[in-house]
């Protein structure tokens, strides 16, 4: 057999058992995003390391931190005599966010911070001010506030503003009278936020904005969250042009049934749909909404609920399918994709109708199969009868690892499928196409690192 390298090659040899690695197109270098706030930050300075440590083995390369407003900033009805909301020293709540920073980086982990709801209730201006701290943020002390976190957190590497801002536990009031009205104020809240980064000092890390839900209401009204296409026309239709910014951050969460549904409206977009979202930044940058080049997207939230424990979410055998196909088939292939993120690593405590898309059950007793995919994630493609194409991941050793692709017939152990592979893609992912006789009967797997994928039969996925 041949020794592979990744190449753009995407051609099939004809001799048995024969590989080419086809790669073209591929993202280079697309971040493992992980986030929960919950281990992270509330736990305790055990917890939060020993969570690093594991994401660091698992092979992240970033984390994501919601950087909370309210739990910063001083609290109160009407805004404190005296404070200067662009001066870090005058919030006292930044602690616990200076030592997740600290560790993070301590192991050589990338962090984004989120700024995010809710508010502090002297922020908002409507009638629910000071409960939820999202209706009608202003966008001017959203800006100071976002100076003041640019200038306590040099060490930083990406900055996101808010979240989820078409729900309306975020961002309220959504629509009034069928007209969308949080667009709007997202929109100043995000001219604000960027400039204000921009004053305390943030100019070379990365500014996102976005942060949207993949699926709304087919209603509208002030509770009513709104479709994210709708969002993001109603966002760019008006105002001036939005500068400063690097990218755009987004929840590509699906259905129940996994990634290969198809959206029922063309307005909500799922993984599968990234270029439905593409098209609305493109369209926004030709016609001067947006100033700079093809905007990259960010996958900033996304995972997958169980069942168990919820009932009503996907089959917890059929998540490491939807998982791989999420990542290897929808997310790497594409260029424009800048990172894939995990949320989170523990399912959330205190019931089934909790949000359940940990890589661990409550308990902290780990979903096997889930977590042993994520780390090193494979899709095995049916090319035909006699030919496949393999997937995958070397995820904690990126560049450098040797993997090797095997496969096993109807029983009988596995066997080498080729030579091993030096995988050159900085984080781990490889692309590789084999002729072997009777390829949809057999099962697939690889090696990495000492470590074994998943075995899979390979699917009939076609463009």
């Amino acid at each position: 057999m041949r020794f592979a390298t990744l190449t753009t090659s995407i051609a099939l040899a004809l001799t048995g058992a024969a590989l080419l690695p086809a790669a073209a197109g591929a993202s280079p270098g697309q971040y493992a995003l992980f986030q929960d706030d919950h281990l992270l930050l509330e736990r305790g300075d055990g917890q939060r390391q020993a969570t690093l440590d594991e994401v660091r083995g698992l092979g992240v390369d970033m984390i994501k931190v919601q950087l909370n407003w309210s739990s910063v900033a001083p609290g109160a009805r009407s805004k404190p005599s005296g404070f200067d909301a662009t001066d870090p020293s005058q919030y006292p709540g930044w602690g616990r966010y200076d030592a997740v920073l600290a560790d993070a980086r301590a192991r050589g982990l990338k962090v984004m911070f989120a700024l995010a709801p809710p508010a502090p209730g002297w922020a908002t201006t409507g009638t629910r001010r000071d409960r939820e701290g999202v209706n009608r943020p202003s966008a001017r002390e959203f800006g100071r506030f976002a100076e003041a976190a640019a200038r306590h957190f040099p060490g930083v590497d990406v900055w996101t503003l808010w979240n989820e801002p078409n729900h309306p536990g975020h961002l309220y009031p959504q629509s009034v009278d069928g007209r969308p009205v949080a667009p709007h104020i997202y929109r100043e809240m995000v001219r604000a936020g960027e400039r204000g980064l921009a004053r305390g000092g943030a100019g070379r890390e990365a500014i996102l904005f976005g942060e949207l839900l993949p699926i709304g209401k087919s209603s509208t009204g002030p509770k009513r969250n709104l479709k994210p296409i709708r969002f993001l026309r109603a966002f760019f239709s008006r105002g001036r042009r939005l500068t400063g910014l690097d990218g755009f951050a987004y929840h590509p969460y699906t259905r129940p049934a996994g990634p290969m549904l198809i959206e029922p409206s063309a307005d909500d977009a799922t993984i599968r749909s990234y270029g439905r979202v593409g098209r609305v930044l493109d369209s926004a940058r030709a016609r001067g909404r947006i100033a700079g080049g093809r905007m990259p997207i960010w996958n900033t939230e996304f995972g997958f609920q169980t069942n168990p424990p919820d009932p009503f979410m996907a089959d917890i055998a059929r998540v490491p399918y939807f998982w791989s196909v999420s990542e290897l088939w929808f997310s790497y292939p594409n260029r424009r994709i800048k990172s894939i993120s995990q949320y989170t690593m523990n399912d959330q405590p205190g019931g089934a109708s909790l949000w359940q898309s940990g890589l661990r059950f409550a308990d902290g007793s780990p979903k096997t199969n889930i977590y042993n995919n994520f780390r090193l994630p494979i899709l095995a493609r049916q090319l035909g009868p006699g030919a496949v194409e393999v997937r995958g991941d070397a995820r904690p050793g990126g560049a450098g690892t040797t993997v090797q692709v095997q496969q096993r017939g109807r029983r009988g152990p596995f066997k080498n499928l080729g030579g091993p592979m030096q995988i050159r893609n900085k984080r781990g992912y490889f692309v590789a196409r084999y002729r072997i006789a009777e390829a949809t009967g057999r099962t697939f797997r690889f090696t990495a690192g000492g470590e074994a994928s998943l075995a899979v039969k390979p699917v009939g996925i076609f463009r």
